[in-house]
């Protein structure tokens, strides 16, 4: 009876761990997806569900070790300028700025999600330490899940900056129409933010038409822009804009020149990845497509041979 009642009690248990992590996992994807829907209508760049869920133990994370780390580095009389966390915290940031802010993540955050990452991998390494037990495995699982939040991160910024640098000619020949059509700067640009819609470079030129119309200068907006986008190209540009405003000078010509001027670099970029292709493919021709043409080819004479050796 007494074993009976121990197995019911397990079982019950059993049962009520199941469902409340059950219920834990769906009321995560149901939150999930309302802050999904709740940034869609804001315009917000989203991202995956898995980095949804992740985020509010991300955001713990990323308070905790902030703290921890604040404690240690006043302990040892370190200042902002040497600070380890300011400075990983001013590098998130800047990454997360070029990247457009999926889900409007705060470098916190996104520390946090490295942390947790590294403790992911860290687990899933202990896991197989005990099927294979090498000490380096545990170690190459959690730098490999630590820097994996790194590395989607530059994917996105590398993703977000391309579709910036295909846009760029078509939005600057844009603005040398209008500003030789005779409209001013500002109005020039609120036309490109309208026609190009919701694309990455319509949403950074249009925070720049809000800081003008804000009350700060043309070229602290500029400036700002570069600084926020983090793209070569636009930095040509921007520092162009600036020295001919700074000049007295007329934008049109200035605008064309550089539409031009990206157009043929552009042109020089597609010719390089022409002539470096033939490289590139060097190594799976050899590796895979040169062994298959071969059995192809000499494969029936071989088979025809060893057939008559042994007949």
């Amino acid at each position: 009876m007494d074993h009976s009642l121990l197995v019911i009690i397990a079982s019950l248990a059993t049962g009520g761990c199941v469902f409340l992590v059950v219920w834990l996992i769906g009321l995560g994807v149901v939150r999930a997806r309302e802050e999904a829907a709740h940034l869609s209508a804001q315009a917000v760049e989203t991202s995956s569900l898995w980095l949804r869920l992740v985020r509010p133990i991300a955001r713990w994370a990323g308070y905790l070790l902030g703290a921890v780390f604040a404690r240690l580095e006043m302990r040892l009389g370190r200042d902002s300028s040497r600070s380890f966390l300011l400075s990983a915290r001013m590098h998130a940031a800047r990454g997360l700025m070029a990247a457009g802010r999926p889900e409007n993540l705060s470098a916190d955050e996104f520390l946090g999600l490295i942390g947790v990452a590294a403790l992911g991998g860290l687990a899933v390494g202990l896991l197989f330490y005990v099927r294979v037990p090498l000490g380096i495995v545990p170690i190459a699982t959690t730098c490999l899940a630590g820097l994996w939040p790194i590395f989607w991160l530059r994917g996105r910024i590398r993703e977000r900056q391309a579709g910036m640098r295909r846009l760029l000619p078509y939005a600057l020949d844009l603005l040398t129409l209008s500003v030789e059509a005779g409209l001013d700067f500002t109005e020039s640009l609120a036309r490109i933010v309208k026609r190009l819609g919701t694309a990455p470079l319509a949403v950074e030129m249009g925070e720049t038409l809000r800081q003008i119309q804000l009350g700060k200068s043309r070229a602290e907006a500029l400036r700002d822009l570069a600084r926020r986008v983090d793209l070569s190209e636009l930095r040509s540009v921007v520092s162009a804009l600036i020295q001919t405003d700074a000049l007295g000078g007329n934008l049109g010509p200035a605008l064309r020149a550089q539409a031009q001027q990206l157009r043929n670099a552009r042109s020089q970029h597609a010719e390089k990845l022409a002539m470096e292709a033939p490289v590139k493919i060097l190594f799976p021709l050899i590796l895979f497509i040169f062994p298959c043409m071969f059995i192809v080819i000499f494969g029936p004479i071989i088979i025809q041979v060893f057939f008559r050796g042994g007949g």
